[in-house]
């Protein structure tokens, strides 16, 4: 019965930080938030195909362009305070923290990842609905 508590409780808190990022992200972008919606959909399957290490590597690059720099730095955010411990300085850059992650811990990151993206997308998909974007 506890571990169900704690995980509701973790999904919650996952959920409600996507929604806040989400919502952040469509005031910033305005016009380019069906692209950022776009990116946080397609995240997942370059997570699967690529890596996690990639995938942040590839976001990281193209950070010049705010869509990709908005979805880096909400997951930047996510993982800083789910594992503080990672980040001592508070300064790292997730790529870096990422590169010296054990198997065990590189696939927990991965999870933690998709799951926040998971909740990124439905907010996204929800909030492109309420300006009579196109949602799938």
């Amino acid at each position: 019965m506890k571990k169900t508590v704690q995980r509701v409780g973790i999904e919650n808190g996952r959920a409600a930080f996507a929604f806040q990022e989400v919502k952040r992200a469509k005031e910033q972008l305005r016009e380019n938030f069906e692209t950022y919606r776009s990116y946080v959909k397609k995240m997942p399957s370059l997570i699967q195909v690529n890596g996690l290490g990639q995938t942040l590597a590839f976001y990281f690059q193209k950070k010049k362009q705010n869509e990709y720099k908005v979805i880096y730095h909400t997951l930047a955010k996510w993982m800083k305070e789910q594992f503080p411990d990672q980040f001592p300085s508070g300064n790292e850059e997730l790529v870096e923290v990422i590169v010296h992650l054990s198997s065990a811990e590189y696939r927990l990151w991965t999870m933690e990842a998709v799951a926040l993206l998971d909740w990124m997308r439905k907010f996204a998909d929800g909030m492109a609905k309420d300006d009579g974007g196109t949602a799938e």
